[in-house]
């Protein structure tokens, strides 16, 4: 009733006592909840009175204060709840302003400055927004919000969240990510949408969406492309699309050109709207970097404008200035910024994200947000940090606002905060450098410290086996180091480095003469060191150790090592105290007759002595080599089996778009019984699938403890984690708590003939084509595209170079209908709603090797697989028949293999579907199952809910074995789990009697015992 009768007064003193003075555009209170959302020190001035001057019962009364006792708050957040915010605008109303935020799944949100969310609006159905726009194009005050997504379209929305169009370059299964909108008016002042994406064109619309102009980059980009299988020069994307205002109203163009996310700076073009031709060009951007973010400003408010952009980068982090000497734009003058590793802290992989704030006194700074350090420059350009502000966080975004204050979307841990900083308030930096969020992020720092209670008290099932022992790469420098000595299910190896220094090469020869890998070299390295040197500072590290890992080699250079000094590094391990070692091979992907030469005459000859003392060989590959590389004929004795117990298969998951396939791919080699075993790795720059957008900067790193848990509990028995944990005291130890679980058997580690949740379907490959494993690997350049290309060569994996950065996928690719993920980026945790689709060596057929060691796969699984497995085969771009006559092209023939594996799926004890949730389901005794569920979001966590439903099973019992919460059983069609934002549940279900397989030919049922033989019972 106060709030029908008060209301405009409310308002009025409201904007005439306090906005008006603070600039604020809009701010609202709510009446309900009485003082609470009042001003946070000026709630005490006001009351509710019987003295009135309008009519009504009460009347609002405000006790004015002295000038300047109200108060700003230095930060202000909001929390959006469910969304992790991606990017943030302003847009504007009239004379108020909301916040536009885009959330890790496409979802757009209008947030008032009170902290009301507005709307919402899903956009590109799960697939990104790359970029967002706020500009009036209809011409009535208020802005339209526009949206570049990474399924091809743009999307115009109003003020109030609704769909106005949406724009498509054309019809097809096949359209590149859209990547930078903006907004330009011509001389006329009429307005016109600019966007482009990794098509390589620039498109041209009118403010209802009409296609009025395409400007193709062949007609003005100079950048060129360079080494190996590179695209065309002359090509190039718009990385990003900016107005120019010039004093007249009217704006020129700006445009980012480049053609690689990874290693191009590429070139700024200036153009008159709908022109051709440049306008004027900076080519020389003084930075060795790819541009990560880049803004228009006017500093001073006089109209003059200036362009900042900063770096997308690990080390060398800079922001740079383009300042114009004329009013035509046409004379330009770049400077470059450093903010090195001194003025940032630890090193991370982030994006430079330059920005002008106002200061309340006069004048103004340039800020760079850079990972969680906020650095002031001074308005004179000079390349001096005039002051660091480090706060516990980094962030997604950061956009400026009026009168001093500037916008940060979420945490990069997967937060739901927006928050808005006021740099009037004298408080604001500490205020920053203090932050804790809010939201998801403490939902999940309290369901961590809950599980480490619940562990605490934590005792394994008296029917749990004795442990699968895990090996971590690294990670004796950690607290629970020092209590594994004994450890039955976990060690920690010493991770010696080379510090720089290989050896001298000069033992390739004549050996290696006339192979290329002769004076291959790993630029980051000094080769200096003697063999004796080489043997000296790695066997001093087995003291203290059960072992340890270190690299033998990389991509670059295979040989940093003699053979014959490796061999003496892992003997001495061996015969002093049998001490195991690891040899570690990152990014080596290579294949072909040079490559062979080394592999025979290093790699297979260092295998077979490790062999004989149990030392192993890590390859940490790229891309998809673990469902392609690995099928050529160099890698044959890996997939045959020769080199089971002594291989690792792991996967290095930086620029990559297809986790969920690699996964399947190991695991499928594990299962095939090609390898004994196999490894998660977790680094820095595992969430980097898009170089040029670097925001791979957490620091709680949630989404890599998730990923190692889910990992585990599907069977790797080896972590290669590496910068996984923040010396940060605030953030506990989070990584390390999979440790922990490991260690008290928590978390069971399967073997692979305990798991039930493998599909009965898998795919096979058989020499993969060219063309599959090119567009697998060659991801780093984005100006492949080619319309007719795509639409005539439909394929089983497609969508995976440089070009489909978050792209949506098609329905006939693999990753669609089996892993059931919907686009190109971060799918460490996929759902697969019918059980894991293995990618696997041939089984049977004409491609099949009946003489491999590894034998048959249904020998190395569950029972419940021997008679129920359905193999299809693959080159990566077809499926072919088993006889090897037929050819099925890959748009048609899915829907095929796509029921099959619905239809397979029944036969599973166990699904598990709903929200994306990451499930395993593990035999552990004659009556239990352990069923782990993980949080899929990797850096969108979030609470979930999951459905599980039994098939062919009669559970008795269903209890979390770390809270001890059991669930009811009654409803026939499932039962209904939760898991907490963050976080994981292993819940122990028991059966009511032995698990049946199958009822046999005499009408007797077949169940499966613990030991892995069969009887019969009535």
């Amino acid at each position: 009733m106060i709030r029908n009768l008060l209301f405009e007064l409310f308002a009025f003193v409201i904007f005439a006592i306090i906005v008006q003075p603070l600039g604020a555009q809009y701010i609202s209170y709510d009446f309900d909840d009485t003082e609470k959302d009042w001003a946070t020190d000026t709630h005490s001035l006001w009351s509710i009175s019987d003295a009135k001057s309008v009519s009504g019962d009460y009347s609002l009364a405000y006790a004015t204060p002295n000038k300047g006792d109200y108060s700003i708050s230095p930060i202000t957040c909001i929390d959006t709840k469910s969304h992790t915010i991606m990017k943030v605008r302003v847009a504007k109303n009239q004379d108020r302003q909301i916040i536009v935020g885009s959330d890790y799944d496409g979802i757009l949100l209008g947030v008032d400055y009170s902290g009301a969310i507005l709307w919402e609006c899903a956009t590109g159905h799960g697939t990104m927004n790359h970029d967002l726009w706020c500009a009036d194009i209809t011409g009535d005050g208020v802005d339209e919000i526009l949206a570049a997504n990474a399924n091809g379209s743009v999307y115009c929305l109003n003020i109030d969240g609704k769909i106005l169009w949406e724009f498509k370059p054309f019809d097809s299964s096949h359209l590149t990510p859209m990547y930078a909108i903006t907004v330009v008016k011509d001389k006329s002042l009429t307005p016109y949408v600019v966007c482009g994406g990794f098509d390589t064109n620039i498109y041209y619309l009118t403010k209802t969406g009409s296609l009025i102009k395409v400007l193709p980059s062949k007609k003005y980009s100079k950048v060129k492309a360079w080494g190996d299988q590179k695209p065309d020069n002359f090509v190039s994307n718009a990385n990003f699309l900016r107005p120019i205002h010039l004093k007249d109203g009217s704006d020129l163009l700006l445009v980012h050109a480049s053609n690689n996310h990874m290693q191009s700076k590429g070139h700024l073009y200036l153009f008159e709207p709908l022109a051709e031709k440049t306008y004027h060009e900076i080519l020389d951007l003084k930075t060795s970097d790819c541009i990560g973010d880049l803004r228009v400003v006017d500093p001073t408010g006089n109209g003059q404008q200036e362009i900042l952009y900063g770096t997308s980068t690990l080390n060398s982090n800079s922001y740079n200035r383009v300042v114009f000497s004329d009013d035509s734009y046409t004379l330009s003058t770049v400077s470059r910024n450093d903010i090195q590793k001194r003025n940032t802290g630890v090193t991370s992989y982030r994006v430079n994200q330059p920005f002008v704030v106002n200061r309340q006194e006069g004048g103004y700074d340039y800020m760079v947000l850079s990972s969680n350090q906020l650095l002031s420059f001074p308005q004179s350009g000079e390349d001096v940090v005039t002051e660091r502000l480090s706060g516990i966080y980094a962030y997604n975004d950061i956009w400026p606002m009026d009168h001093g204050r500037f916008i940060l979307a979420s945490v990069q841990d997967g937060g739901s905060c927006i928050y808005m900083v006021d740099t009037r308030n004298p408080d604001w930096k500490s205020a920053f450098e203090n932050m804790e969020p809010e939201g998801k992020i403490a939902k999940i720092m309290k369901n961590t410290r809950m599980v480490r209670e619940n562990l605490e008290v934590f005792t394994k099932p008296s029917w749990q086996r004795e442990p699968v022992k895990v090996v971590g790469f690294e990670g004796l420098d950690l607290p629970i180091a020092a209590r594994l000595i004994d450890s039955k299910s976990l060690s920690l190896f010493a991770s010696p480095w080379s510090k720089g220094k290989l050896q001298e090469p000069s033992w390739r020869s004549p050996l290696y003469e006339g192979n290329i890998f002769k004076d291959k070299r790993d630029k980051r390295n000094e080769y200096t060191r003697s063999e004796e040197d080489v043997f000296n500072h790695f066997s001093t590290y087995f003291e203290g150790s059960q072992g340890i890992a270190t690299w033998a080699g990389h991509g670059n250079d295979p040989l940093y090592y003699s053979l014959k000094v490796l061999k003496e590094i892992a003997d001495y391990g061996y015969h002093n105290g049998q001490k195991s070692i690891i040899y570690i091979y990152p990014e080596m992907n290579h294949h072909g007759a040079e490559f062979d030469f080394v592999m025979d005459h290093q790699i297979y000859p260092l295998m077979d002595h490790l062999k004989t003392i149990g030392g192993k060989v890590a390859f940490r590959a790229k891309d998809t080599f673990w469902q392609g590389h690995v099928y050529t004929d160099t890698w044959k004795h890996i997939v045959s089996g020769k080199y089971a117990n002594v291989a690792i298969a792991t996967l290095e998951e930086t620029t990559d778009k297809t986790q969920d396939l690699s996964l399947l791919g190991r695991m499928g080699l594990w299962a095939a019984g090609s390898i004994d075993a196999w490894a998660v790795r977790c680094s820095r720059d595992d969430p980097s699938f898009d170089r040029s957008r670097q925001f791979s900067s957490q620091k709680l790193s949630n989404h890599l403890l998730r990923k190692t848990i889910y990992s585990v509990a599907c069977g790797a028995t080896f972590i290669h984690n590496s910068y996984a944990d923040t010396e940060n005291a605030k953030f506990e130890n989070h990584t390390s708590l999979v440790l922990e679980l490991i260690e008290k058997e928590a978390l069971y580690v399967p073997k692979r003939n305990e798991i039930l949740s493998f599909s009965p379907v898998h795919l096979s490959i058989i020499s993969p084509e060219a063309s599959y494993l090119e567009e697998a690997s060659n991801n780093k350049w984005t100006t492949f595209y080619q319309r007719t290309y795509e639409e005539n060569h439909p394929a089983v994996f497609s969508h995976m170079n440089g070009t489909w950065l978050g792209a949506a996928l098609t329905p006939w690719d693999f990753s669609t209908y089996a892993s059931g993920v919907g686009d190109r980026r971060q799918n460490c945790i996929p759902p697969y709603p019918h059980g894991q689709v293995l990618i696997t060596p041939v089984q049977k057929g004409a491609f099949a090797d009946n003489n491999a060691p590894r034998g048959k796969m249904v020998d190395h699984l569950h029972p419940i697989y021997k008679d129920i497995m359905k193999e299809y085969i693959t080159n990566g771009v077809d499926y072919l028949s088993s006889d090897g006559t037929q050819v099925f092209s890959a748009n048609s023939y899915y829907t095929k293999i796509k029921n099959d594996i619905e239809e397979g799926a029944k036969k599973l004890p166990i699904l598990v579907s709903g929200d994306r949730v990451g499930w395993v389901v593990a035999q552990m005794s004659p009556t239990h199952l352990r069923l782990t569920l993980v949080d899929g979001g990797y850096l969108n966590p979030n609470d979930r809910k999951v459905k599980v439903t039994f098939n062919n099973i009669t559970p008795v019992s269903m209890q979390d074995v770390l809270d001890h919460q059991f669930f009811d059983l009654s409803n026939p069609s499932g039962v209904e789990i939760g898991v907490p934002c963050g976080m994981f549940r292993f819940i122990d279900i028991e059966l009511a009697k032995l698990f049946k397989l199958k009822r046999n030919e005499y009408g007797k049922d077949i169940y499966y015992v613990f030991d892995f033989h069969l009887f019969y019972a009535r």
